[in-house]
């Protein structure tokens, strides 16, 4: 059981990080095309999937019954998803129109998904240290 939450784990660090390279690319593809509108939160939405996914992924393959680590690796995970999602709908709508399919169906992707990033942090925060609420009041 030990093994197969720790390669779990580091399966979706692994998986934040890729996208997160792929959304680098991308933003690079994207900066590269005079007057493309550059995705505001590109910053937060590349930093957050590397740190969250890299913590995460230790607390949960040592501490798998710990709600923070795999709070951790799905917010980074979502987030990865939000960053990547945007990067690819402004590729494929602005900066090359019609280059890639799917184009308008990441763009709503985008706007609604960084909902449930920011949901794991919020209760990652309530989870704080322990994986479980402070108090017998909490539940």
């Amino acid at each position: 059981m030990s093994h197969t939450t720790a390669w779990l784990a580091w399966s979706l660090c692994a998986l934040s990080l890729a996208l997160t390279a792929l959304c680098l690319l991308l933003l690079a593809f994207n900066h590269s095309h005079p007057n493309t509108y550059i995705y505001d939160y590109w910053l937060e939405n590349t930093v957050l999937p590397i740190s969250f996914s890299i913590i995460g992924a230790i607390i949960a393959s040592r501490l798998p019954a710990n709600a923070l680590g795999w709070l951790f690796c799905a917010a980074a995970s979502v987030a990865a998803v939000a960053h990547f999602s945007a990067e690819y709908a402004i590729y494929a709508l602005l900066a090359q129109p019609n280059s890639l399919p799917a184009g308008e169906a990441l763009a709503w992707l985008t706007s609604w998904v960084w909902f449930l990033a920011y949901g794991c942090i919020v209760l990652s925060l309530l989870l704080f240290p322990n994986g479980r609420l402070p108090s017998s009041g909490w539940r």
